[in-house]
């Protein structure tokens, strides 16, 4: 009987335990993938004010560490409707090399940049350095 009690013990237990998975959808990887359209722009805590077009700008972190910007810009004649800008398209890579920093790796360039998810909400910074001035560009997109 008190064999059966420990083996009924265990198993209950083994009920409410649970493991956890290094690929879980809570990790951060998995919370960034996806598209992403920009909602607002921020230079220097300044809002930018962003066009309709500026609006269909997308990012897309793909699960292979590849990512892909998509700008739009005005239909000539017609700036109310919007196309692909294809000097705007951007491809390479993405990691994320420590908490809250995502490295951005083009054929031309590496940038570790800051970001944050709340909800729905990828927040981006980017603080660049150039002959003493120093300059913030906040980008903020929404999951689409």
């Amino acid at each position: 009987m008190k064999k059966v009690f420990i083996l009924f013990s265990a198993l209950t237990l083994g009920f409410f335990t649970s493991c956890s998975d290094d690929d879980s959808e809570d990790s951060p990887e998995n919370s960034l993938m996806g598209s992403w359209q920009l909602t607002a722009e921020f230079e220097n805590g300044e809002t930018y004010e962003l066009d309709n077009c500026d609006l269909e700008e997308t990012i897309i972190f793909k699960s292979d560490g590849i990512y892909d910007l998509i700008d739009y810009n005005p239909v000539e004649g017609n700036e109310n409707e919007c196309a692909i800008d294809e000097d705007g398209l951007e491809s390479g890579e993405w990691s994320l090399p420590s908490s809250g920093k995502i490295l951005i790796v083009t054929d031309s360039d590496e940038n570790v940049l800051e970001y944050s998810i709340s909800g729905n909400e990828l927040t981006i910074t980017a603080v660049d350095e150039y002959e003493g001035e120093t300059d913030v560009n906040k980008y903020v997109y929404v999951r689409k």
